[in-house]
């Protein structure tokens, strides 16, 4: 089945002039619309109606960035106790209110936000591209539940290669991931000297040396399932591991 609903790009324009370029040269036709936004357009955030995404610059040879991820279109639940005590019997404005909408039931306004709350507790990750810098993440990673971060050597090896490469090494990152209490992390972009039979025990060990929390090195055609926390007249109730976080919305 042929991919219909629009997918949506941020990068360089250089990147989207390339791409664009190789579709024409090969006369490859999408079947969906392709929207394209330049990275350096975005001052700070891009809201989509799906999720909101903030641009980090990184530090790398060339330009590089990370990118904050924060989930929406969270299914709401009414208040039904509080609209009990407001006098506020069921009705087709019930159904309204669930779906974000403001109504006026006769005289009285009544505002979504105040009957309703998230299903769950949004969903927030860091994915970024080549860094030697973790710390530049800090003012982002407060409220995030993953961290996807570049491992692309050992502490002991980078320091042989030298930091001239531009990437952060396990450690490094292990630690600014515990240090802000990040509760998963992700790592990737590891060198071919690491691949092969048990290549990356190495940056696994070094990694849970400095970090104790959920620690996952990505493969290739990695899928992440993000922990959903429900949210039920401000009780926080933990639960397994059991929707799809997709970093690619479509």
């Amino acid at each position: 089945m042929e991919k219909k609903s629009p997918v949506h790009l941020i990068a360089p324009k250089e990147v989207i002039a390339w791409l664009h370029a190789t579709f024409n040269m090969s006369d490859t036709k999408l079947s969906f619309d392709l929207i394209t936004h330049d990275i350096c357009e975005i001052k700070e955030s891009s809201d989509f109606n799906f999720c909101n995404i903030e641009v980090i610059p990184l530090k790398h040879r060339v330009s590089s960035f990370g990118f904050k991820i924060s989930e929406k279109l969270i299914p709401k639940k009414l208040k039904i106790e509080k609209l009990t005590r407001d006098g506020i019997k069921s009705g087709p404005h019930y159904n309204k209110l669930q779906k974000g909408e403001d109504v006026l039931l006769g005289t009285q306004l009544l505002l979504s936000k105040d009957y309703t709350f998230q299903s769950w507790q949004t969903r927030r990750v860091i994915v970024c591209g080549d860094n030697e810098k973790p710390t530049l993440l800090s003012p982002w990673c407060s409220d995030i539940d993953v961290l996807v971060h570049e491992s692309t050597f050992t502490h002991t090896d980078l320091h042989k290669i030298g930091f001239h490469t531009g990437h952060s090494d396990a450690k490094r990152v292990s630690e600014f991931a515990q240090l802000q209490q990040i509760p998963t992390l992700v790592l990737t972009h590891f060198s071919v000297r690491y691949h092969g039979e048990h290549g990356l025990e190495s940056v696994r060990r070094e990694a849970k040396h400095y970090y104790s929390g959920n620690l996952i090195l990505a493969e290739d055609f990695f899928y992440f399932f993000g922990r959903k926390t429900k949210v039920a007249n401000c009780t926080i109730i933990s639960l397994n591991y059991s929707a799809f976080f997709t970093l690619i919305y479509a």
